[in-house]
């Protein structure tokens, strides 16, 4: 009798013993968990990383004469700020799309890179090709309308895929969206001049989660 109650004894230990180092890990995890979420949640509130759009150039942007395929021409160069002194960020998926009145028209992928802290990258892209694009009387009003004065306003979205690196610990993946709105003159010479359009201003972008 008494072995069978030190065995049931032992293994009562055993369980408490489980369900002890169960807890601490999960309180750990927790742990991890919500200062690494604190962390991003920090880094972009605080504005640390900062997207901008610093150079666009637009050099055809025209329908066939059936006014159902777009020809466009656009590169975009992209500024990105990390003005934080201890995270660097490992950008695994960098895609850039744009869109003409809510209309996609093409994509551009940007191999994977690393950002060290307090440092800025520039980031290029180019987007050439036709895209089916309907536009309804609304749409199409106002593509005339900048037809004629020669600027165009686009829609940028980044989809990217990052993780950031506190000295040699990296945290999980995390899928933020970057939004920007653009104004881009048509560099060729069918664009009509005196609209007073000064040019291509760099354009801040919003980061979405």
């Amino acid at each position: 009798m008494c072995c069978v109650c030190g065995c049931c004894e032992s293994i009562v230990k055993l369980l408490w013993a489980v369900i002890a180092f169960a807890i601490n890990s999960l309180i750990t995890l927790v742990i991890i968990v919500c200062t690494v979420s604190f962390i991003v949640w920090a880094m972009m509130r605080h504005d640390a990383v900062k997207f901008r759009v610093q150079a666009a150039e637009l050099t055809q942007f025209t329908f066939d004469p059936d006014n159902t395929n777009l020809h466009y021409n656009l590169s975009l160069g992209f500024s990105i700020r990390n003005s934080n002194s201890r995270l660097g960020i490992h950008y695994d998926r960098f895609d850039a799309r744009i869109y003409y009145d809510h209309h996609r028209l093409a994509a551009a992928s940007v191999p994977p890179f690393y950002q060290g802290h307090k440092s800025t990258v520039a980031v290029g892209t180019v987007f050439q090709g036709q895209n089916l694009v309907l536009l309804g009387d609304r749409g199409r009003g106002r593509f005339e309308d900048e037809r004629r004065s020669g600027v165009y306003g686009l829609d940028v979205e980044l989809k990217l895929r990052a993780r950031l690196m506190f000295g040699l610990v990296n945290t999980w993946r995390f899928k933020p969206r970057v939004r920007c709105g653009v104004k881009v003159q048509l560099s060729s010479a069918d664009a009509v001049r005196g609209s007073g359009f000064q040019g291509f201003q760099s354009t801040d972008c919003h980061i979405h989660f």
